[in-house]
């Protein structure tokens, strides 16, 4: 049986900012497979934007901005909370100073509906004392199975 302790934090954000506004969770290691079992145990949809929006584009999405990815990420909001997953993919594209400046904004927006977004590689750009922020120990996740890995 699965537990989601680490969950419990990442929750009760969502609950005390109303179910509203951005949220970064800082994993220890990339586990797209914990990705999706948060958006599932929150009732969150799951959302890739390597996948669903920088894939699509090809060659093109080497011009894809912040801009664009907030456009995207408006979308999301409306309809309903989500866990927006591999936007490193982009933010990794961009200097530290932009990175970090694009995460400040994107905690101090209402985004109207709860977007969580998993941060990995850019994580020394994630304030460290901010009330949107949870950081996920390094022995906070269960050990990645084999199979698991294969399939994500």
């Amino acid at each position: 049986m699965e537990h989601f302790d680490w969950t419990t934090p990442i929750a009760q954000i969502i609950r005390d900012g109303g179910g509203r506004g951005g949220l970064v969770t800082v994993f220890p290691e990339y586990r797209p497979d914990r990705f999706a079992a948060l958006a599932a145990h929150l009732g969150f949809r799951s959302f890739d934007f390597r996948s669903e929006v920088m894939s699509k584009l090809g060659w093109d999405a080497e011009h894809l901005s912040l801009q664009d990815l907030n456009s995207t990420l408006s979308g999301l909001a409306i309809e309903g909370g989500t866990v927006v997953n591999n936007i490193e993919a982009l933010l990794s594209t961009k200097s530290a100073q932009e990175c970090a400046a694009w995460i400040d904004e994107f905690l101090a927006t209402d985004w109207g509906h709860a977007l969580v977004i998993p941060i990995v590689i850019n994580a020394a750009q994630v304030p460290d004392d901010h009330p949107r922020v949870h950081r996920i120990p390094g022995d906070g996740l269960t050990e990645q199975s084999f199979l698991n890995r294969l399939v994500f």
